[in-house]
């Protein structure tokens, strides 16, 4: 897998980095692979069938009996017992089929992956088809275009030609582009952000993979809600002793819990 340097994808991503809409700091990003196997994506895939082949290897754990105390002062086991649990996987968890168009498909995922987040260490071989979530083309761009509505005007450019740039590349539904949503408690933005959303749209035909992730962050200079906290204050002097190089709209300390930087801003 390669990455693919898009000038139309650098675009939309420097236009939709950190935009204040949702509440929050909004960014949505893209990026393309082509999908080739190269020498990383065969030491990949060895390492996704070598976990695979521990986990159909892991023996069940057996949970205790239950026992219950009869009236007679013995304990007999109780027949209906909870359904063996299995490490890595739910008791009642139903695994897709590993067909060679899956496993393809999930070594391609996991390459991306690999390479969007490469410099922070995750490694992403032990992920399973479990992990995707088969989505349809509706689905996923009802769900996107929700935040690129609500985007503010000046990132009206990249809205416009978002859609475009993307299916320049991996086409639509009807010409063979399938679409998929990591989710999966190894995601790396789940612990820092507000919510994310990681897509994948993936065209065997033109062997290529678009990353489209949308996540939201909080704002640091002031609450999520709007509100900022007193510490985090700015004084227009240096002499912070002095309540007159507070600005106009920092709040008393004892206002604090009703009143915040932005408040005449939200409209309170």
């Amino acid at each position: 897998m390669k990455f693919i340097p898009l000038e139309s994808f650098d675009q939309i991503n420097s236009l939709l980095e950190a935009v204040e809409a949702q509440g929050c700091l909004l960014t949505i990003r893209l990026e393309a692979f082509t999908c080739r196997n190269t020498k990383e994506e065969k030491e990949l895939a060895s390492a996704i069938t070598q976990n695979m082949m521990k986990l159909q290897s892991t023996p069940p754990i057996t949970p205790s009996p239950i026992v219950v105390q009869s009236q007679d002062g013995t304990f007999p086991l109780v027949e209906t017992l909870p359904p063996p649990l299995v490490l890595g996987a739910s008791a009642f968890s139903h695994e897709m089929p590993y067909t060679p168009d899956v496993n393809e498909r999930l070594i391609y995922f996991a390459a991306a992956l690999n390479s969007i987040y490469s410099e922070d260490g995750y490694d992403f071989s032990v992920l399973t088809e479990n992990d995707f979530v088969c989505l349809n083309e509706e689905q996923v761009k009802g769900e996107v275009q929700i935040y690129l509505q609500s985007l503010p005007d000046v990132c009206g450019p990249a809205v416009q030609h978002f859609w475009e740039a993307i299916f320049e590349l991996v086409l639509d539904a009807a010409q063979g582009c399938e679409y998929y949503e990591f989710r999966s408690q190894s995601d790396p933005r789940a612990e820092n952000s507000l919510f994310s959303h990681h897509y994948f749209l993936y065209n065997k035909r033109q062997k290529a993979v678009v990353s489209l992730v949308v996540f939201g962050e909080g704002n640091m200079y002031r609450g999520d809600d709007g509100y900022m906290p007193l510490e985090t204050l700015q004084y227009a002097f240096e002499d912070d002793t002095d309540s007159s190089g507070r600005y106009a709209s920092s709040p008393e300390p004892e206002d604090i819990e009703f009143s915040g930087k932005n408040r005449d801003f939200y409209g309170f």
